[in-house]
């Protein structure tokens, strides 16, 4: 997704100076202000946001909580996500909380390790 941007806007970004562009670089991109690089972030939370809109449709959680590798980026993503979410779903399903994994990366193999001892 990014390459693609990257090949079809002609701003000028800090983001054409990384040989091997990663997640890890847009987010500190954009955290500086890069105008793509926010623009990226902010395509990232609206397609997190819309798989989240149709997972509350279905389960109404009371919170969400993201993890992995993404929740490195902090409430920068997660602001773009609860902005997406809050301006495409029902009412009633509105101001969830969205919260950040404390246990970050690691999130799933606790998870997992959890499942397996219970």
């Amino acid at each position: 997704m990014a390459k693609h941007m990257l090949e079809e806007d002609s701003r000028e970004t800090s983001l054409r100076c990384f040989e091997n562009l990663t997640a890890k670089d847009i987010f500190d991109e954009a955290k500086k202000g890069d105008a793509m690089a926010v623009k990226l972030v902010d395509r990232l939370g609206s397609y997190l946001a819309f798989a989240l809109t149709h997972v509350a449709a279905v389960a109404d959680p009371k919170v969400f909580v993201v993890g992995g590798g993404v929740s490195k980026a902090g409430k920068f993503l997660l602001d773009a996500i609860e902005r997406h979410y809050n301006n495409n779903i029902l009412a009633a399903l509105m101001n969830k909380e969205f919260r950040l994994a404390e246990l970050g990366n690691d999130a799933g193999i606790f998870g997992a390790a959890k499942m397996i001892l219970d």
